[in-house]
């Protein structure tokens, strides 16, 4: 192979060298395009799921808030909120107390 032909070899390699280069590069930033899309989608997803469970539990302190258990007791239960002296005294919760059990090993 004479001089000539060599750097024509060398050439035509470089040359394909260069367009595999060029394809590569091009699917990487495709690729990478793809990728980046996809984490946006992800993150308008948690931002989503965030928002909903700030929803939730702003729904779940509603429910629980002493006020609104206080009325729907009153409303359903007929209950109210008693006083200190409503109250039993420690000798008269004995009466109001079911019997004890008998457990298994007392028997």
């Amino acid at each position: 192979m004479d001089k000539a032909q060599l750097i024509r070899t060398l050439q035509i390699a470089a040359g394909v060298l260069i367009i595999v280069l060029a394809v590569g590069l091009y699917k990487a930033k495709t690729d990478a395009a793809q990728t980046q899309r996809h984490v946006r989608q992800l993150e308008q997803q948690v931002e989503e799921t965030e928002a909903s469970l700030r929803a939730l539990r702003a729904e779940i302190a509603h429910l629980e808030s002493p006020a609104r258990v206080e009325e729907m007791s009153e409303n359903h239960l007929g209950m109210s909120v008693g006083s200190e002296s409503a109250a039993l005294p420690a000798s008269a919760m004995d009466q109001h107390l079911p019997a004890p059990r008998r457990t298994k090993a007392e028997e």
